[in-house]
This record gives structure tokens, C-alpha cells and sequence, in this order.
């Protein structure tokens, strides 16, 4: 530069300008739109909009310096790489066992939603084709844009419902299953048409011959060469846990590039070869969570956007002016709207037969509209075969924009999984519930390390006959790595040799099952995959759908007694279900029990446990469950009741249940040795303050109710929230609640567990509560 050369006209300089360019505007765009509820997919396009010759790019000045046609050849190639590349991961990251038993509306939705656009569309097209302009008429454009928008594409949808949150929602994962049926068929048929297409300009029969050779010996291949391949690479030349290593990552990444190479070359188009390959290799550890490590992370990440930023800077509005004179565009608009609506009409039409609610219906069928990069690529590939002139191009493009940013945010509008649970249906408490009757408690795991202390409070809990059952659902957590479709369900042991971490957390609550009483306690184990962001929505489905009493949840921190570590994501994911669980919630900090292990100990390490009661429904809900540990029988329980010395009862609801549930428990267990009720009266906060740390010390575990959270004390009423005022100045953990948040921080803390229960809100209480986290 100093010299007088111009770096931009030089290949390297170009790349980096173009792509920081499009980076940088893409990043700020996002943070724009974002608020609005768009999608990425949206906001690169609208970039490359913004830099093509409808906005900046008319400028001829900066389109020869960054963006002429030399300029951009290695752009457009880097940027096709990372498309081959994606389309391959998300055919590793697709679980065909979804195709296994689909769900009757799965199939229907996806079947009507393929079927009803096409046979809307087709016959309108024959009926006006001697009116169509003679671009249209004389090419397959039409039927191939009426094939490609009936269906659904899977890379598409599962992109846009992780980006929207809602990939382990119902609405979600009927909208999975149902595009991977019409999108594997419509791969199936894809190859066979351009087999067909092929044959059809055969000269000969050896050149016919050679093309169906060809085209069964790379699927062949794929399948008795490349899968056997993948599933050594995967299961016994990779540790268990572990990442492919750097050879075997990049002999993958080669397979996956000469996939696209040699079907484009045999005459197919080379989309088929990556996905083909993926679908055929294991996903999840180690192959699907290596390319989202190292794929999808850096290069797809920073190609992608480029690649569909490129697309948007070639459409052109006065390409569409030019063809508003003779209104040709008019009847391609046409077409685009007969395939959406027909599509809708058919989506919904699926759900409502299936007795899905009307909103649920229209939202599912939004989900199955959404359009992204498989179909921008479909336009780019007619653009290049001159099926699409560039009039044709510009509507198309803005077309698949105008679908998909309509659709997501009508999406986030009208559908709210969080609350579909909270919101109706019967409340499920401890308190309302019978004492003898079956406790339904679903245990949540995040980790090996948090077996034992359930475990062992667990087992203080549970009956010594079948009289005081135990339902107990047991549900491992783990984040979605290396799949692109959530997984909730039953847990199968592992068929590998070594034993994954949910078989080690089943086996040790299968051995508390097995040295329980005769039918005091019921163990159904489940595995759950999703994305952190969404994960609450498993445990919430859960919960509702084996009507658990309780949702049992570990402390965001733990310690194994030379450090201690926390983590915000299960943080985040407590307070969401603390927030919109459909029963009552328990969170247990585990500070004195056995750690480090999912061995269940031979004795159990809680002998004395306290409840400390200020009043308010939470802890009653509380006290109902320390009254399950007293009829266990296996430790020594202390109620310990507040009371604010001078406070004459306003005689309100909450306190006159507070005396009616605290006389009820006293009057059960009087003759029980074990059993002690003291009441404290105490001058303010303060004095509950003192009391509490100088009785804590004496027990192995400290329960109470988390009384609406820090700095709700406005819910309680009069002397129930005196005794814990000024409390929460300091708070440092609000899901704990007042009382709990402090003996989580007190010095004793590192000696006893404390666990903190809320009970399930009233009804449209929950909204309150979610805001308030």
C-alpha cells in the first residue's frame, strides 16, 4: 500500500475484506432484527441485499473493487465448500430412528403438507400454462419450484427450531419427524428423477448402463464401505467420550468433499453425495459432536452466512421493475402463494383431524414453511442451469426471505411451551396429596455426582412397607451434541462393552429399588438430549406427562471438598422449572451428603433432619414432605416453628392453614420418639437469623420452604413476612429463597445439605413468578 500497489486487487486481501465485511454487517444486523424475532437465515440475506446492486452495490465504484465478478469466484467457492460441509454434518447430526415408529400425526401432517400443494398447484399450472409468459411456459421452473416448496427441508427446520428454542417441544418434534419423512423421500426421488433425466438423453445403452453403474456403485459404496468405515472409527478406534482424532477427522471431512465431487461428476447434483454419506455415518459422540466442535463452530460458522450473503447480493429490484412492465413476475408470486397456503391448508387440516388444537395446528404448519439455505441453494442451482433468469431469481430470493421472516416471529407470538403446562390442569402438591397414597417425584441428574445425594435423601424418604409408596422418575440431563434432534426417552442400557454414564446412574437407583421394601419404591429411568436454552421444557413435559407430585433438581453448585464449582447453565435451567413446572419443585444442596459417586453407601449419612416453618404455602408443602420422612422412620425429624413475639393473627387465610396443617402433623406424630416440634419466638428477622445458625449445626439436613423467592416477602403475610425481612439484601442465590439462600452461604454450609421446596403457584401465578427470576 505504502507503494503504491492497491491490496484489493490482490486475491487474499479480497477474501479477508469481503468476508469481514459481511461478518460485521451480518453481527450488527442481527443485533437489530434479533429483537424482532428474526432469524439468521434472514439477517445474512438481508445483508447481501444491502450490499448488492439494489442498495450499496449501485455504486459501480464499490462493486469493482470488492465485488466484481473476478473479485468474487473465490468467495463464491470457499462459501460452496462450507455449504457441502454443512449439508454432510447435518446428515450426520439426522437420527433416522425418528422414520422407525413415527407418530400417526407426524406422517399425516407431512404426507397432507407434501401432497395438498402439489395437487393445488399442478393443475392450475397445466390449466394456465398457454397464458404463461414464454419463460416460463417453456421451462420446468414451475414444477420444480412447486416440488421443492411442498416439502420440508430437515436441515432447514431443525436450524430454525434450535435458533427458535423449541427443538424438544411437542410442536417440535412432530414438526422433525414429519419434514425427515417428505425430505428423505424427496432425496430418494430427486436421484431417481435425475437418473431418469439422464437416461432419457442417453445416445446408447452402454452410456444408460453407465450412469445407473455409476450411480448404485457410489450407493454401494456408502453403504457397505463408508458405513462399516464410520462405525470402526467411531466405536473402536475413538475412546469412549472422546473426539475423533486429527487423522480420523480429517480422512472424514475428505470423504464428505469427494462425496459432493463424484456425484456432481457422474451427473447428479452434489448435494446428494454429502448427505448421503452423512446419513449413512453414526451420529452423535463421537462423529456428530467432532463436527460440531470443529465444523460447525468455526468453518460453517464463517462461510455459511457468506454463502447466503452472496445469494442476497444477487437479487436485483430493477431486474423486478423491468418486470412489472409486462407483469411476468405476477404469475411466478402466484405460484409461490398457491404452494404456502396450500401447504397451510394441508398442515393444519392433518392437525385438526388429529384433534390438535387450532393455534397448535397453525403454528405446526408455520414450522413446515419455514424456508433457509436448502432452498436458496435450489435457486442458485436453477440460476446456473439458466432454468431461473435473473427476474426469476430476484422474486424467488425475496420470496423465501418474505416466507420465513413472517413465519418466525408469528411463531415466538403464538406459541409459548414454557407456560402450556403451568397455566391448566390439576395443581399436583405434596400437601393436597394423601399420605398413604403413591408420591410421584421425577429426580433430575446432570451428572454421575448427583446420584448419591438423591439417593440418599431419597431413601430417608421412601416408606418401609408398600403402604407410603414411592413412583420414582429418574431422568438423566445432557446437552445435544452431535445430533440435530432432541431425545427424550426410556432409558435402554448401552449394547457397547463399557457402561455410559446414564447405564452407571440407572444401575445405582436400580440397586436402591432392589433394597427397598416389597413395592415401596418404583424406578423408571429416562435419558434426555437438548439444548440447555430448552432443556426445562423435558423436564416440565416430563413431569406433566407421568403427573409427578414433585421435581427433584441439584444445587447449580457442588463441591468435593477441596474445590467447589458451579454451573450457570443448570442454574438457568433450575429457575426455569422453578418458574413453569406443572407440580411442586425441590432443589437440594448437597453439602453433607455422600458425593462423588453413584455407589449407593450401605448406610445412610442423614440421621437428623430440621424444618424450619415460617408459614405460607411453601412451607407447608415442606412440612408435608418432612412428615413422609417421619413416617419412613429412619431418621429424627425437628419441626421448628417461628413465631413473632407480640403479633396478634390477622386471622388470614395462610395463617389459619399454617395452624390447621402444623396441629394435623403434631397430632399424627406426638407418640413418635423421633419426632420433635419446638416453637421459637423471636423479635424480627434478626432473631430468625440467630436461631436458625446456632440450631443448624446439629443436623445432617435443613429443610425449608423457598417462600416465593428473594424480595417476594410482599406475598406473605403480615408475621410470616416479618420474620424474614431485610434477609435478602445480600442475596446471592434468589431460586433459593430467603431462608434458603442464606444457609446456602452460611459458614455451616459446607456441613449440612439444605432443601428448599416450592410449591406449585395457583394458576396464572407463574407469570409472576418467571418475571420476578
Amino acid at each position: 500500500m505504502f507503494l503504491g500497489d492497491q491490496p484489493l486487487r490482490f486475491s487474499l486481501p479480497l477474501l479477508l475484506t469481503q468476508v469481514f465485511l459481511i461478518l460485521i454487517l451480518s453481527a450488527i444486523a442481527q443485533l437489530l432484527l434479533r429483537r424482532l424475532g428474526q432469524s439468521r437465515f434472514v439477517t445474512h440475506m438481508l445483508v447481501g441485499i444491502l450490499l448488492g446492486p439494489s442498495v450499496i452495490g449501485r455504486s459501480a465504484t464499490f462493486r469493482g473493487a470488492l465485488f466484481s465478478e473476478r473479485g468474487t469466484y473465490i468467495l463464491e467457492s470457499v462459501s460452496l465448500v462450507a455449504l457441502i460441509l454443512f449439508l454432510f454434518s447435518m446428515g450426520v447430526k439426522t437420527d433416522l430412528s425418528l422414520l422407525r415408529r413415527p407418530s400417526c400425526r407426524a406422517v399425516a401432517v407431512g404426507l397432507t403438507g407434501a401432497i395438498v400443494p402439489l395437487a393445488v398447484t399442478l393443475p392450475v399450472f397445466h390449466f394456465l400454462q398457454p397464458q404463461l409468459p414464454d419463460d416460463l411456459r417453456g421451462t420446468s421452473l414451475l414444477t420444480e419450484l412447486a416440488v421443492r416448496l411442498s416439502l420440508s427441508s430437515f436441515p432447514v427446520i431443525a436450524d430454525a427450531l434450535s435458533d427458535l428454542h423449541l427443538l424438544n417441544t411437542d410442536l417440535g418434534r412432530i414438526a422433525l419427524t414429519a419434514s425427515l419423512i417428505t425430505d428423505v423421500t424427496s432425496w430418494f426421488l430427486r436421484a431417481c428423477f435425475a437418473a431418469a433425466y439422464l437416461i432419457s438423453d442417453a445416445k446408447s445403452p452402454a452410456f444408460t448402463a453407465q450412469i445407473l453403474l455409476s450411480f448404485f456403485g457410489f450407493v454401494a459404496f456408502v453403504g457397505f464401505v463408508a458405513r462399516p468405515v464410520g462405525r470402526y472409527i467411531a466405536y473402536k478406534r475413538t475412546p469412549t467420550g472422546a473426539l475423533l482424532s486429527e487423522g480420523s477427522f480429517v480422512v472424514v471431512v475428505i470423504a464428505a468433499l469427494l462425496s459432493a465431487l463424484v456425484t456432481d461428476a457422474i451427473g447428479f447434483k452434489y448435494m446428494i453425495g454429502p448427505m448421503m454419506l452423512g446419513l449413512a455415518l453414526p451420529g452423535g459422540m463421537p462423529i456428530g459432536a467432532t463436527m460440531t466442535e470443529r465444523l460447525d463452530s468455526f468453518f460453517i460458522a464463517l462461510f455459511l452466512p457468506v454463502y447466503m450473503a452472496l445469494s442476497g447480493y444477487r437479487t436485483d429490484f430493477a431486474e423486478m421493475s423491468k418486470a412489472e412492465e409486462n407483469e411476468k413476475w405476477c404469475a411466478l408470486e402466484l405460484f409461490i402463494a398457491l404452494c404456502i397456503s396450500g401447504k397451510l391448508v394441508g398442515c393444519v387440516a392433518a392437525g385438526l383431524f388429529f384433534a390438535m388444537p387450532l393455534r397448535e395446528a397453525v403454528v405446526l404448519a408455520l414450522m413446515l414453511n419455514v424456508r433457509g439455505i436448502v432452498e436458496v441453494a435450489a435457486i442458485n442451482n436453477w440460476g446456473d442451469t439458466m432454468k431461473a433468469t435473473a427476474e426469476h431469481y430476484t422474486v424467488l430470493t425475496l420470496s423465501m426471505v418474505t416466507i420465513t421472516a413472517i413465519s418466525t416471529p408469528l411463531i415466538k407470538l403464538l406459541y409459548d411451551p414454557s407456560g402450556q403446562f403451568s397455566r391448566g390442569g390439576k395443581r399436583r402438591t405434596i400437601e393436597e396429596k394423601n399420605s398413604r397414597a403413591d408420591l410421584r417425584v421425577l429426580a433430575c441428574l446432570y451428572s454421575e455426582d448427583h446420584a448419591a445425594p438423591l439417593i440418599d435423601l431419597l431413601e430417608a424418604s421412601s416408606g418401609s412397607s408398600s403402604s407410603a409408596p414411592m413412583s420414582l422418575i429418574v431422568v438423566h440431563l445432557t446437552e445435544l451434541v452431535g445430533r440435530a434432534a432432541s431425545v427424550l426417552k426410556p432409558h435402554r442400557k448401552s449394547s457397547s462393552s463399557s457402561s455410559s454414564a446414564s447405564d452407571r446412574i440407572v444401575n445405582a437407583f436400580r440397586h436402591m429399588e432392589q433394597h427397598a421394601a416389597p413395592g415401596a419404591v418404583t424406578v423408571s429411568p429416562y435419558v434426555a438430549q437438548a439444548p440447555y436454552s430448552s432443556m426445562h421444557h423435558d423436564v416440565c413435559a416430563l413431569a406433566h406427562g407421568r403427573k409427578a407430585n414433585l421435581i427433584l433438581l441439584p444445587f447449580h453448585k457442588s463441591s468435593d471438598g477441596a474445590r467447589a464449582t458451579a454451573s450457570n447453565v443448570v442454574r438457568s435451567i433450575n429457575r426455569a422449572v422453578l418458574a413453569y413446572a406443572p407440580c411442586s419443585v425441590a432443589i437440594l444442596v448437597d453439602h453433607g451428603l455422600a458425593a462423588g459417586t453413584a455407589v449407593v453407601a450401605a448406610t445412610s449419612m442423614l440421621q437428623r433432619a430440621a424444618l424450619y416453618f415460617l408459614g405460607g404455602a411453601d412451607d407447608r408443602e415442606a412440612l408435608a414432605y418432612a412428615a413422609r420422612m417421619a413416617d419412613a422412620g429412619s431418621m429424627a425429624l425437628t419441626v421448628v416453628r417461628f413465631k413473632l413475639r407480640n403479633w396478634v393473627g390477622m386471622g388470614g387465610r395462610e395463617e389459619a392453614r399454617d395452624e390447621e396443617v402444623l396441629q394435623e402433623f403434631w397430632t399424627r406424630h406426638r407418640d413418635n420418639e423421633r419426632v420433635v416440634y419446638v416453637e421459637k419466638t423471636v423479635e424480627d428477622a434478626e432473631g430468625t437469623a440467630s436461631v436458625v445458625q446456632s440450631m443448624s449445626e446439629k443436623f445432617d439436613l435443613l429443610v425449608v420452604g423457598r417462600r416465593g423467592g428473594v424480595g417476594e416477602d410482599d406475598d406473605m403475610e403480615g408475621g410470616s413476612a416479618a420474620l424474614t425481612s431485610g434477609l435478602s439484601e445480600w442475596s446471592e442465590c434468589p431460586e433459593l429463597g430467603v431462608l434458603g439462600d442464606m444457609l446456602a452461604t452460611a459458614e455451616f454450609a459446607s456441613r449440612v445439605s439444605i432443601l428448599v421446596i416450592q410449591q406449585q403457584p395457583p394458576k396464572n401465578a407463574n407469570a409472576t413468578a418467571s418475571n420476578n427470576d
